[in-house]
Parts: structure tokens; C-alpha cells; sequence
């Protein structure tokens, strides 16, 4: 009892384990997958009613059907040795519907099955086994006609072996398929990584040369202004406040270049932070403004929160630049309209919005349109959002950025809200030769060049394999074809020798004249079969051009009536 419990438990698994593979299938390919294991059950328990025994075939044929998206070889098996009951037992199995079993069977076994040794052993397998069953049959029954052995093999070749080897196929174009997304995917992460790393030496490169040729100049152009400044306090005192200024504004323009070169920095490395601590704070802000009314730009100004002595000094250096640029904007594209600035600070993020109300000049400025761009590629590496449009209800052009107060990361940082960065900030330098969990080295996916060559030989391998099998099934079935087409002719009695046997003749004496009896002739179809004399046993033989077919009937080992009977 314990045992059949266990076995139970077993079935059901296994049942629900592939219904589980199965139902995750599409709503068409699910009920293409079980329309034959329905059918067989279907066909197996409705058509032979009061015969419970017929049912155990097609029932357990349905279950190796279900099961052999999940166990092809055992359920391959399963339907061989219903093939063996079938031939032992008839009443078991109906025997129409073992040929379609067969099919799916080993053709799941080919599609399933990676490993080409098993797949190749278990068709083998079944192969030998439902061919040894049959000749079994064979040999128990009536005298063997070598024809029907080629046509049996032949049978047996075109329902497992055929199959089989197109499942092979089918299963390895299938998982070649599945290597090249894969191998695409790997090349397209690839090509990202390697625009990336071209993108950030490009910078790298940049700031190396603004670094090497212009913070060298200005470097000297400060030192050149401060020792102006101090000989025109004593030496020309009416233009000392214009030296300066000089000197105050080459200095601002030396620390301006030096975050620049921080944004423009490779690694992650501290940058150096080269800004007035009061930049794109409210005071910075609020001098800003003032310089824009200066301008006759009629400006307001709204601040909201807290200051932002506090914030990340490349988050207060956007701030200014942003205000700075989109102020600048205003006054070359919209001169004279009214403009509001407003900034607001929360626990995380500052948010900077410009709008101004739409007023384009008599003639249209030239313009580069790299400003905004410079802006927008700015907010990008400081980790926030910026958005330029028009005002769908009033009209007015707006540019907004959205910053994080304290980015999480100096080199590479995410959006504000939690958003994939973009690809160029996702990418990151290639992992050390060897390491494991570098993408390019993800072996696991096959990534590596060695294991990709290796994947290949094994797919060229199979395909030979499969196409070797089927090549052989070509021969074999060509060969068994031609052997019983050439042994019923060989085999067919010539109208002599028909004439040559007499009533009388021993049955010896008509057996080797005439091959003996012929099963093919037996149940070929004729166009009238005559009684068979009372208390007599007749043999068959296919006369020569297959149009008829001659019976000899005998009785007590002498042949008492001869007949030639017209094929339909």
C-alpha cells in the first residue's frame, strides 16, 4: 500500500511539473500539445465500450504523450513497450493508433533531448526493441515471408528513426537560434560598453588638453592681473578698480575651468572643487537677478525652502549655470518680455524653473544650440532631470532641471528618482582579465570566445549526426522498399509453372515450385475470393506481373484444386 502511495505521488508530480512547463506556453501551441494525449485517451476509452482492458493502452499512451515535453526518453520508452504489449496482447491496444504515438514520441526525443548520444541511444533503442517484438510476433505466426521483414523494418525506420532525426534538426536550429539572440544581446552590450569607454576618454582627453593649454593660460593671466592689481594702487590709483576687476574675473574664469575639468574627469576621483562657496546659493542666485534687471529684463524671483549652502558644490555650480544660461537665452530670444525664476529646495532635490513669456525679436540671433544641450548633458552627470518646452495652456517657454541636493556617487550617478540611468551611465571600465562577474566574462551565457567556439562544435556535431540518421533512413527505407518490390518479383510464379503443377502434387513438391506461401499474396486485394474447399488449407502465391493471384488448396498433403484469381 505505502508503495503504491509513493508511485502516486510520483505520477502526480511529475503530471503537474509538466502541465507547469506546458500551460506556460502560448494558448495555441498549449492546446496544440494536447490535442494528441486528449485524443488517444479520447479515442482509447469512448470507442471500445465494455472492454475496460482497451483502455490501459491509450491511457498510459496519453501520459507519455503529456510527459514527453518534460521525460521525451522515458515517455519514448513507455510508448515502445506499449508497441510490445500491442504485439503480444491485441486486445490491449488498439494497434491503428500506436503509428501516431510513435511519432511524437521519438520526434520529442530528438527536439528535447540536447545531449545527441542519449537522443541517438534511445531511438536506437526503441528502434531495436519494436522491430525484435514484431519479428517475435512474426515468427510465432505463420510462415515468414522475407518481404514482409524489409517492410517492417521500413515501417518501424519511418515512425521512430525519421523522426527522430527531424526533431534533431528542429531542436537544433531552435537552440542555435537561441544562441544567436544571445550572442547579439552579448554584442550589443558590448558595443555599448565600448561607446562608453570611447565617450569617457574623449572627455578625459578634453580635460587633459583644457587643463594642459588653457588652465596654463589663465593661470598666468591671474598672476599677470594680481601683480597689476598691486602696482596700480601706488602707480596709477584711477585704474586700479579696472585691474581689479581683471583680476577678480580671470580668477573666477580659472575656478569656473577648473569644474569643468571635474565634470570632465574619467574616474570617480574627488574632484577639485576650484567654486566660491557661495555659488548657486540664494545669494549668488539673487546677484544674478539683479544683474539680468540691470539688463532692463523685467524678472521675478521666487525662492522656496531652505538655501543651499548646504548642497553638493556640483549641484550649487549647476544651479548657477543653469540660472546663468537660461537668463542669457531670455535675453537673445525674448528681449523685453517679462521672466520668472523660481527655485525650490526639499529634503532631496532642487528644482529650477525659468519661464518667460513668448516675445521673439525683430530678427532672429544666430544661434549655435549648444547651450541647452551643454545644460542638459550637465544635469544629466549631476544625476537630475531637465525638461525644455512650451507652456500648453499661456504660451511661455520653460526650462526646468530638477537636481539632487547630495548626488550618491561622484562619478556616476542615477537619476533623481530612482530611474535607470542612461547607458553611457550605466557603462562602467571592463572588468580585470579573468574576473567572473564582468559581463564580457560571463561565462555562464556563454560569452566567452572559447566557450562560443566550443558551443558551435557541439551544434556542428549534431547537425552531422542528425543528418547522418537521416541519410540512413533513407538508405534503409530505399533499400526495404526495393528488397520487397524485388523479392515479390522474383518471388511471383511465371504462368509455366503455374501450368507444370497438376492436381495431385504433393504440397512439397508446390512449395518449391511456387516459394511457398506468401503473405502479401494472401491479403492482396482481390477482385473475388472463392470458398475454400471443406476439410482443405490453401496457400497463396503472386503470380508473375502482379495482376493475379494463384491458391493452391490441399488436402492430406496433396493439392486437390488450383485457382487463379484477378487482382482488383
Amino acid at each position: 500500500m505505502a508503495g503504491h502511495t509513493q508511485l502516486t505521488r510520483v505520477v502526480t508530480a511529475e503530471l503537474v511539473t509538466t502541465w507547469q512547463y506546458v500551460s506556460g506556453q502560448g494558448r495555441l501551441l498549449l492546446a496544440w500539445r494536447l490535442l494528441p494525449p486528449a485524443t488517444a485517451i479520447v479515442v482509447g476509452v469512448v470507442s471500445v465500450p465494455g472492454q475496460p482492458a482497451t483502455a490501459i493502452g491509450p491511457l498510459a499512451a496519453g501520459v507519455a504523450l503529456i510527459c514527453r515535453f518534460t521525460r521525451p526518453i522515458t515517455s519514448l520508452l513507455v510508448g515502445t513497450g506499449i508497441a510490445t504489449a500491442a504485439s503480444i496482447w491485441p486486445i490491449t491496444v488498439p494497434s491503428a493508433s500506436l503509428w501516431p504515438v510513435s511519432l511524437l514520441l521519438a520526434y520529442a526525443v530528438g527536439r528535447q533531448v540536447p545531449d545527441t548520444r542519449r537522443a541517438v541511444a534511445a531511438l536506437a533503442l526503441a528502434t531495436g526493441w519494436q522491430t525484435a517484438a514484431d519479428l517475435v510476433d512474426r515468427i510465432a505466426g505463420p510462415p515468414l515471408d522475407p518481404s514482409e521483414i524489409g517492410f517492417n523494418v521500413v515501417i518501424t525506420v519511418l515512425t521512430v528513426v525519421l523522426p527522430g532525426a527531424i526533431g534533431m534538426l528542429q531542436g537544433e536550429r531552435a537552440r542555435a537560434m537561441d544562441a544567436l539572440y544571445e550572442r547579439n544581446a552579448l554584442l550589443e552590450h558590448a558595443n555599448l560598453l565600448g561607446e562608453s569607454q570611447a565617450r569617457m576618454q574623449e572627455r578625459a582627453r578634453i580635460a587633459g588638453e583644457m587643463h594642459d593649454l588653457l588652465g596654463h593660460r589663465l593661470s598666468l593671466i591671474v598672476l599677470y592681473a594680481g601683480a597689476l592689481e598691486m602696482r596700480t594702487r601706488t602707480v596709477a590709483p584711477e585704474i586700479n578698480e579696472q585691474a581689479d576687476l581683471l583680476r577678480t574675473t580671470s580668477r573666477t574664469a580659472l575656478d569656473e575651468l577648473r569644474g569643468v575639468l571635474g565634470i570632465l574627469r574619467l574616474d570617480g576621483a574627488e574632484r577639485p572643487d576650484g567654486t566660491d562657496a557661495a555659488v548657486g546659493t540664494r545669494e549668488d542666485v539673487t546677484g544674478l537677478v539683479a544683474e539680468a534687471r540691470h539688463a532692463k529684463l523685467p524678472l521675478t524671483l521666487s525662492w522656496h525652502g531652505d538655501d543651499l549652502t548646504d548642497a553638493d558644490a556640483g549641484t550649487r555650480r549647476a544651479v548657477n549655470r543653469i540660472v546663468r544660461e537660461a537668463l542669457t537665452n531670455v535675453h537673445k530670444h525674448a528681449p523685453g518680455a517679462p521672466a520668472w525664476l523660481t527655485v525650490t529646495v526639499d529634503a532631496e532635490t532642487v528644482t529650477v524653473q525659468v519661464r518667460n513669456a513668448a516675445r521673439p525679436p525683430a530678427v532672429p540671433p544666430p544661434s549655435s544650440g549648444m547651450g541647452l544641450a551643454g545644460l542638459r548633458e550637465r544635469v544629466r552627470l549631476a544625476g537630475g532631470d531637465f525638461i525644455v518646452g512650451t507652456d500648453p495652456v499661456t504660451g511661455d517657454h520653460t526650462v526646468t532641471a530638477e537636481l539632487p541636493l547630495h548626488p550618491k556617487s561622484p562619478g556616476a550617478i542615477g537619476p533623481a528618482d530612482g530611474r535607470p540611468a542612461p547607458a553611457d551611465r550605466q557603462m562602467m571600465p571592463p572588468s580585470p582579465a579573468g574576473a567572473a562577474d564582468g559581463p564580457l566574462h560571463d561565462t555562464s551565457r556563454g560569452g566567452t570566445r572559447e566557450t562560443l567556439k566550443a558551443r558551435e562544435t557541439r551544434r556542428t556535431r549534431r547537425s552531422r549526426t542528425a543528418l547522418s540518421a537521416l541519410a540512413a533512413v533513407a538508405v534503409v527505407v530505399c533499400g526495404g522498399l526495393g528488397f520487397s518490390v524485388y523479392y515479390r518479383f522474383d518471388s511471383a510464379v511465371p504462368p509455366g509453372t503455374y501450368r507444370r503443377i497438376k492436381t495431385g502434387d504433393t504440397q512439397d513438391r508446390v512449395r518449391e515450385l511456387t516459394g511457398g506461401d506468401s503473405a502479401a499474396a494472401r491479403e492482396a486485394g482481390l477482385a473475388e475470393r472463392p470458398a475454400t474447399p471443406a476439410g482443405s488449407t490453401c496457400e497463396y502465391a503472386m503470380a508473375e506481373g502482379l495482376e493475379s493471384v494463384f491458391r493452391f488448396c490441399f488436402q492430406d498433403g496433396k493439392l486437390m484444386q488450383k485457382d487463379r484469381i484477378p487482382m482488383q
